[in-house]
């Protein structure tokens, strides 16, 4: 993988996030838009070899920290972790080929990943949020919708960034 352009889609994928670009899609009221961090980190999950996307899992969850309305470190950086190393391990089970398969990746990530941040928030702050549930819901939803899209345009940055095409069941290792 090539580190400093994965840095700077990083980049462009954390402005995004963070500045007011999205909110021009986002639902008005309940301002519910998609998480493109968590996108990058199921699509690099799943491309990238385990040590590699553990290290891009913790790095999004940083940036996720860092963006994010509460200026709390830490919830969103161990949700990655966590749910980015387990997605990396059961990449032989779970093929994310399909945009069906990948949307349905996404929902499922996008609720324990912010399922858990919340919780974690909750416990730190004893502070909850109004509407939490339906803007979880509502951002897992939105997401899996938009995740395919955005899947399209990172698969065509695989060449530039490094990225190959593993095999399903991990590297094969030919012995002399």
């Amino acid at each position: 993988m090539r580190w400093i352009r994965f840095l700077f889609i990083l980049l462009i994928i954390t402005v995004l996030d963070a500045g007011n670009l999205l909110n021009i899609i986002a639902t008005p009221g309940l301002h519910i838009r998609p998480d493109l961090l968590l996108i990058a980190m199921v699509f690099f999950a799943s491309h990238l070899e385990t040590t590699n996307a553990m290290t891009v899992s913790f790095l999004l969850g940083f940036v996720a920290d860092l963006s994010g309305e509460l200026s709390i470190m830490g919830p969103y950086t161990i949700s990655f972790g966590i749910f980015g190393s387990l997605l990396c391990q059961l990449r032989k089970v779970v093929l994310v080929r399909r945009m069906l398969y990948q949307a349905l990746t996404i929902f499922v990530m996008v609720l324990l990943i912010r399922g858990l941040a919340q919780l974690l928030l909750m416990l730190k702050t004893q502070h909850v949020g109004a509407n939490v549930y339906i803007v979880l819901w509502g951002t897992a939803a939105y997401s899996a919708v938009f995740g395919p899209f955005a899947w399209m345009i990172l698969s065509g940055l695989t060449d530039w960034l490094g990225l190959r095409e593993r095999p399903r069941y991990g590297p094969i290792r030919i012995r002399h």
